[in-house]
């Protein structure tokens, strides 16, 4: 009961953990094992108890070699249903000064629930907890017997993980009271630690999440002419200018990002003065964004840039022009620029 208890409690421990170290999920498993076996608590019935009290001398050999093989599918990262055939060994009194010895050897098919518990990502701990349908036979005082039956058997063990396929075990298990003593004259606890390896299909190789780039924000561009905005030479807004500004601002495209990041960019043709270019594009830009603000823009939401004469629309087109014909050709150079981000 003792034995039982703390099998139990190891197992509820490794049942509440959220361990990842064994295989994948849903897929399945396979291994073998081989080790050292030892029948305890051994109880007999009345023929060999009366053999036992006649012999002054039993020559008792409780431990032999033991293994298996065994076959799983992993349900989570940390529970498996794993089933499997157990070689248990034998055991051997053997009785002096002619009295009749005994002999007992065992077997089963098996069927548990693993839990497991990860200590690393390649170690992990494990309990098995569920049943076993054995066969005993027993040879006692000539007489050759057998008996099968269902015991409860319980597990523990760790498992490392070579590779992504390849692990080793090891691992100590309990099988209660094997065999019944009253038909086949013996019945004994099996206790068995074995090393086993492990190969498990399907495993997926561990890649690295990978993490979307974050879009770059949506950018809207709206184009406003100076020639229109703007008497010449001027950063004063006319009426036709103040009118396309309110258009501007009522329009769907702009009510529905007015709450967003904008940049209000003015640019000058590249007539005069760069320098005199430079500080009339950044008063009609900052011209341009006081009107934006009156008509219901957060001021807090817009910043102004003056860039003269620079990222020309027309390129050398006008290179061939002169007084008016210039002026009048290098008009889509003279702008402003309302760029809204998207954040």
């Amino acid at each position: 009961m003792k034995k039982t208890l703390v099998a139990l409690i190891v197992l509820n421990a490794c049942a509440v953990s959220s361990a990842f170290a064994a295989g994948n999920a849903n897929t399945w498993y396979a291994g073998a094992k081989f080790g050292w076996s030892h029948y305890a608590d051994v109880s007999g019935n009345k023929d060999f108890n009366n053999s036992l009290a006649a012999s002054n001398d039993f020559n008792v050999d409780h431990d032999n070699v033991g293994g298996g093989v065994f076959g799983g599918y992993q349900i989570t990262n940390w529970l498996a249903v794993e089933g499997g055939y157990d070689y248990l060994g034998n055991m051997q009194y053997n009785g002096n000064n002619g009295v009749n010895g005994a002999k007992m050897k065992s077997q089963g098919l098996q069927l548990s629930l693993k839990t497991s518990y990860a200590l690393t990502d390649d170690w992990d701990l494990y309990g098995r907890f569920g049943a076993m349908g054995y066969r005993a036979e027993t040879d006692v005082a000539g007489h050759n017997k057998f008996e099968t039956g269902v015991r409860p058997v319980v597990a523990a063990g760790t498992e490392y993980a070579f590779t992504k396929n390849w692990a080793g075990r090891l691992e100590y298990q309990w099988v209660s009271n094997v065999g019944n003593s009253n038909q086949i004259g013996l019945s004994s606890d099996v206790h068995s630690v074995t090393a086993g390896i492990v190969y498990r299909f399907g495993q997926n190789d561990d890649v690295a999440p990978v993490v979307a780039a974050a879009p770059a924000p949506e950018v809207k561009t709206f184009n406003l002419k100076s020639d229109v905005m703007f008497g010449y030479d001027s950063a004063a807004l006319t009426d036709e200018g103040k009118a396309a500004i309110d258009q501007l601002y009522n329009s769907p495209e702009m009510q529905a990002a007015k709450d967003k990041n904008t940049t209000v960019i003015g640019y000058s043709d590249r007539t005069g003065q760069a320098e005199y270019n430079q500080q009339l594009s950044a008063r009609r830009a900052q011209a341009v964004a006081d009107q934006l603000v009156a008509d219901g823009m957060p001021a807090a939401n817009i910043q102004t840039e003056g860039r003269g004469a620079s990222d020309s629309v027309t390129g050398n087109s006008c290179d061939n022009q002169s007084g008016n014909a210039l002026i009048n050709c290098l008009s889509p150079d003279r702008r402003v620029v309302v760029q809204i981000s998207g954040q």
